[in-house]
């Protein structure tokens, strides 16, 4: 017998966590949104929802498991606590925060991550990672199915659609640096052009080993690289130079400097023989670095790949609340920050174990006590 679906149950309170986060997120983005030229439509007085009470809102729903919809968190919006100390004093619509993804800019959850990521503990790595001179990051992008009536999302043709979060990532304390949301047919080389900061050494795959512009416009910035080249790279051979005992034993077959291409472009060129017998050819403008460490850095770079799949299939950012370009940044921007929150308080990023047991604990089936023996934290602290 056939029995009717029955009302998902009454969110109340207690089924609701993370405040403390949200203040500590709220206490970051105030002086940004203290800066800001308000926008004409902001100054309605019958706008109940701010800037604030928009982004945090949005936070708070990417960290509480039971809020999976948008008209999840308008309902809880209307909680007393929620109220209070998340968003709006009064009752958010649906409409209402709808209209705010196209109001309220993005951008401003970008500075809250370059405000944050410097805050994160550094990981016990190889201690000559800690001594490049220069902060080690990975970038790469990463494509977030999108639906079909998203035009703005368009990929390499007008049936496909996906969102592209560009990223930078700190290898030595394992947090985003900084991150752009673009359409998926996006160039990542471009993006990256225009996010380089001078002080950086950049880690990348093959994608951005094509250009071998990009190679001279990451010196021009003030930045150092480590990126694979293609496989059938062409390249003239100008210095080879001897390898150590512990070069051969990390797997280095070759090491020296070639010209790459049609343009000569003078480079580095350090073949690392990977767990498949093939051979990755790595381009560097380090003349420094020891030719294994040249390998280990790139190694690392696949702790961004690590990142992508946390937001994805962890924190469960393929699922997207909103729509807009602006919006999908707004929730992805987010996703950022709460991962820079939870690695800041734990002293580092959450497996998908730790993320489980904040999950459990944020349902209710997990004590504090609990939860905190199982992060490894300080009762004092926690």
């Amino acid at each position: 017998m056939n029995q009717e679906p029955q009302p998902p149950p009454k969110l109340s309170e207690k089924d609701l966590h993370g405040w403390n986060l949200v203040r500590q997120f709220q206490a970051v983005l105030e002086p940004a949104l203290a800066g800001r030229v308000l926008e004409d439509s902001e100054k309605d007085p019958r706008r109940t929802l701010s800037a604030m009470d928009y982004f945090s809102l949005l936070l708070f729903a990417l960290f509480n498991p039971v809020i999976g919809t948008l008209r999840g968190l308008v309902k809880a919006s209307e909680l007393d606590r929620v109220r209070k100390e998340v968003g709006s004093d009064h009752r958010v619509s649906l409409a209402s925060f709808s209209e705010a993804q196209h109001l309220f800019d993005p951008e401003l959850l970008r500075g809250v991550i370059g405000e944050l990521h410097g805050k994160a503990p550094a990981r016990s790595l190889d201690g000559r990672l800690h001594k490049l001179g220069k902060d080690l990051v990975a970038v790469d992008g990463s494509l977030f199915s999108t639906l079909p009536r998203m035009s703005w999302a368009l990929r390499e043709d007008y049936v496909k659609r996906g969102a592209k979060l560009h990223v930078k990532f700190s290898v030595l304390r394992d947090v985003t640096v900084d991150a752009r949301l673009t359409p998926g047919k996006t160039c990542e080389r471009k993006v990256l052009r225009s996010m380089l900061k001078d002080g950086e050494l950049c880690v990348g795959d093959g994608y951005f080993g094509r250009d071998y512009k990009l190679l001279d416009d990451l010196v021009a910035h003030g930045c150092d690289y480590v990126l694979r080249l293609s496989d059938n790279a062409s390249y003239v051979v100008e210095e080879q130079l001897p390898l150590t005992a512990a070069d051969r034993a990390a797997g280095i077959a070759w090491d020296g400097w070639v010209r790459l291409g049609e343009r000569g472009v003078r480079v580095r060129l350090v073949r690392v023989v990977a767990f498949d017998n093939n051979e990755l050819l790595l381009a560097t403008n380090r003349s420094d670095l020891a030719a294994d460490l040249v390998g280990l850095i790139y190694r690392h770079r696949w702790s961004i790949e690590t990142f992508f799949k946390w937001i994805k299939c962890i924190l469960g950012c393929r699922h997207l609340l909103l729509e807009s370009p602006q919006g999908v940044a707004s929730q992805l921007y987010c996703a950022c920050i709460i991962a820079l929150l939870l690695s800041i308080a734990t002293g580092r990023k959450p497996t998908k174990r730790h993320w489980e047991l904040i999950q459990l604990h944020l349902m209710g089936w997990a004590t504090h006590e609990e939860l905190i023996a199982g992060l490894g934290l300080d009762k004092k602290t926690a």
